[in-house]
């Protein structure tokens, strides 16, 4: 199997992180990943076999293009033999910036189809250009010209946004406060910006980032010797049983089932966001 993380285009930094680039070979055998939470959108587009997943315990299937996210749930995959793909990972509010669909009008245990939220063609047509083309090169560059070409400019909104991340990473501060007295607005109006650009709220975005720096201590631990007692502590849970609800929250399982699972390989962990 050949996969590549390629980043995003400089120019497209505030709408895409990266594209994940995958081709197997005729004589790979199947082969079925899980890719963890990340609370961004993916835009799949498919050029081999169709692609079946399951968002939890919920089976769909991927034929050409489709709408994942946000990505509250771990994703498994199965990569059936001469499957060519291309996923796009946006940041932040960059799907809202290109597409232009309201995020509080996705579910994000759904799958979508791109064409039926902007009820035009427009992804099965840059679909179509893509497909013939030969070279993961070319087929980047006409994905970032479709990009350039459609991507809402940064706002002051974007940039406020940017901006506050570390507010959501500090527990002592009330982001959605802070992100209000910045801009001179109500708290409600940050709070309904957020939905409408993220999907989520100022509280889901803090929960999840808390979360992503649990995973991405243990990710460094030896696996055999995990202190709960002081992670507990550490990233301020109330207790064993808060920390629990958090991994049957975003993953399905124990903390001592993921710390398994790390062990033996099989999970995915998604690349640290430009801004988070």
């Amino acid at each position: 199997m050949s996969s590549q993380l390629i980043e995003a285009d400089e120019r497209l930094a505030t709408v895409f992180s990266h594209y994940y680039c995958v081709q197997q070979k005729a004589q790979d055998a199947p082969l079925r990943q899980q890719l963890f939470p990340n609370y961004e959108m993916l835009l799949v587009f498919n050029f081999g076999p169709a692609v079946p997943v399951w968002l939890g315990d919920a089976p769909y299937v991927i034929s050409q293009t489709a709408v994942l996210g946000p990505l509250q749930k771990t994703l498994t995959y199965e990569l059936p033999t001469g499957a060519d793909l291309i996923v796009v990972n946006f940041t932040l509010n960059g799907f809202y910036r290109l597409l232009h669909v309201p995020m509080q009008t996705l579910k994000a245990e759904d799958i979508h189809d791109p064409d039926v939220l902007l009820n035009k063609s427009c992804f099965s047509e840059l679909w179509a250009q893509l497909a013939p083309i030969t070279t993961l090169a070319d087929r980047l560059r006409l994905l970032n010209e479709y990009a350039l070409t459609h991507a809402a400019p940064v706002d002051s909104t974007t940039s406020s946004m940017l901006e506050s991340i570390p507010y959501f990473n500090n527990a002592a501060v009330e982001p959605v406060r802070m992100l209000a007295a910045k801009q001179n607005v109500s708290a409600r109006t940050i709070q309904s910006t957020l939905q409408k650009q993220l999907g989520y709220s100022a509280k889901e975005l803090a929960r999840f980032l808390r979360f992503k720096k649990v995973v991405a201590f243990l990710c460094q631990q030896p696996t055999t010797s995990v202190d709960w007692l002081s992670l507990v502590y550490e990233f301020g849970y109330h207790d064993h049983s808060h920390l629990i609800k958090d991994f049957q929250q975003y993953m399905g399982i124990s903390p001592r089932q993921f710390v398994n699972q790390l062990a033996q390989g099989g999970i995915c962990i998604s690349k640290p966001g430009k801004f988070y």
